[in-house]
């Protein structure tokens, strides 16, 4: 899984540019500002386009409980979850629902709940987790008092790893991290894409 993984997030690193070179949303130009389900939508036809293996990539596949539905399903049968991972809003402001909406073991739906959930799709008890960051780039002043030093792709790779080994009983691994610079939107000029795999 790791391999296909990889591959994964290198295609969608590769044409997450030309994306966001073609997108022009509400926001802002750029796709760092849209929501998820539009990101996915349009860089999965990206995919496709790239690649005829993706096409066999499903979207929104019922879990086998009937309780929701999985982000997506690479040819291959792993099944993905994916979130944004964005710290800041698209007019610069901070994002105050970020923290909670990927590290809480208590809300529904977010990286961590999803790192659960997704193990009981498939018939291995393995699933992936997938992340598109994005912030500022590295010249943009901001004016967070208390902005942390490590909000780096690699430093929130990790603490997901650590977060889901505690709370949960399973083995979170950081697949890869690709980096994406010199996107359009203002504020979210940098990308990266993050996948990690889960084990029961």
């Amino acid at each position: 899984m790791t391999e296909t993984l990889s591959r994964f997030t290198e295609d969608l690193a590769a044409v997450l540019p030309d994306v966001d070179a073609n997108t022009t949303g509400q926001y802002g130009a750029g796709i760092g500002s849209e929501d998820e389900p539009e990101q996915l939508r349009r860089l999965l036809a990206a995919l496709r386009e790239m690649d005829a293996w993706y096409e066999d990539l499903d979207r929104e596949v019922a879990y086998p409980d009937g309780a929701g539905r999985c982000d997506l399903v690479l040819p291959d049968g792993t099944p993905v979850e994916a979130k944004l991972l964005r710290y800041w809003r698209a007019n610069g402001d901070p994002e105050p629902h970020m923290y909670t909406h990927v590290f809480s073991p208590f809300a529904t739906n977010t990286l961590l709940t999803d790192a659960q959930r997704v193990t009981d799709f498939a018939a291995d008890d393995t699933g992936a987790l997938l992340g598109l960051y994005y912030d500022r780039a590295s010249d943009d002043p901001t004016t967070v008092s208390s902005l942390p030093d490590r909000y780096t792709p690699a430093d929130l790779a990790a603490k997901v790893v650590a977060d889901i080994e505690f709370w949960y009983d399973l083995d979170a691994t950081v697949a890869a991290i690709n980096r994406v610079v010199g996107l359009q939107h203002r504020v979210h000029k940098r990308a990266a894409v993050i996948t990690w795999t889960i084990e029961s």
